[in-house]
């Protein structure tokens, strides 16, 4: 069997979250809140030293500055693996000055704030946060980042639910420009079902067939929609990471992915994560899908600005 290298990996340094996102399923998570043992983080990064990913997330089902100890774990990272990217996630509502002041030279080459919406009201009702703070939080980090340069790029995102009006993007657009900050809107992914979403399941190759997602016991999940790891693909306490990447499970979800079968296989086939990738396929499965690719985008327009499906009163 040919060795793969998995192009980004997931490390989910704690579960716990301050918001309560109604389009997120970690207020619902039935496993035990983690923050995880600095021994295993670091023996995962060493995993990671024999292989070199593209991108190391410090993140996955949880709110990374929930972690005390998550600038020093980037720390490591970057000590590590100098040559990888480190992309940041956050709601920023915990992103502090102090905070920003420990970002500033720490290496993040990507640095995404899920902001969702400027309605105060909607932010409260969608996340449980007090938007105001996290506006506080974020005028200081862009202040900061035209002084010294925080990441290599700072997007700010919106998550598009079905009742987020074209008014309610156009002013997150606006903000965001006024800001002079990157911005980016997708559309609802459907955690395996759990999450209703208008967005149909598509059956090209998704991409995170390529990423390896590990939970905070050390579990790894079959992707960051397996927010319960019930389709776990092994462990990392027992195995590396390349081996758990490179073992019988993965291996056999990459080659139905790869094969066109994505919808004969659980939880794939409930699973409208849209993002796709074209690698390891041949010249002419290649064509075939990137014409699937295309047609699912036009069709669904899973990311951008678009009128709401239905609205909700």
């Amino acid at each position: 069997m040919r060795t793969e290298y998995p192009k980004t990996v997931a490390i989910e340094t704690t579960n716990r979250c301050n918001a309560s996102c109604s389009f997120c399923p970690n207020s619902t998570l039935s496993r035990d809140r983690l923050t995880m043992e600095e021994g295993l983080f670091r023996k995962i990064i060493d995993d990671c030293m024999e292989f070199k990913p593209q991108f190391i997330e410090p993140f996955l089902n949880g709110e990374p500055l929930m972690d005390v100890h998550i600038f020093d774990r980037i720390e490591y990272i970057r000590t590590k693996l100098p040559d990888t990217k480190i992309k940041l996630y956050t709601n920023a509502n915990l992103l502090t000055p102090e905070k920003t002041e420990r970002l500033s030279g720490a290496g993040v080459s990507e640095l995404f704030i899920s902001l969702n919406t400027i309605n105060e009201l909607k932010y409260k009702k969608i996340m449980g946060l007090d938007l105001e703070n996290t506006m506080i939080n974020l005028n200081y980090l862009l202040e900061s980042h035209k002084n010294r340069k925080i990441a290599d790029r700072i997007v700010f995102r919106m998550t598009r639910t079905e009742d987020t009006t074209l008014f309610e993007q156009d002013k997150f657009i606006k903000y965001c420009k006024e800001k002079n900050v990157e911005h980016y809107i997708v559309g609802l992914f459907n955690y395996k079902g759990n999450i209703h979403s208008p967005l149909p399941v598509p059956n090209y190759p998704c991409e995170h067939i390529e990423r390896i997602d590990i939970l905070a016991n050390g579990k790894v999940a079959l992707c960051c929609m397996d927010q319960e790891g019930e389709y776990s693909l092994g462990d990392v306490t027992a195995d590396s990471a390349l081996e758990v990447f490179n073992g019988l499970p993965a291996s056999y979800y990459r080659a139905m992915h790869r094969t066109g079968n994505r919808k004969k296989i659980a939880p794939c086939s409930n699973c409208n994560l849209f993002w796709p990738t074209l690698n390891n396929l041949r010249i002419l499965q290649k064509t075939k899908v990137s014409f699937e690719i295309l047609n699912y985008f036009l069709n669904n327009r899973p990311f951008g600005r678009k009128a709401p499906e239905k609205f909700t009163i």
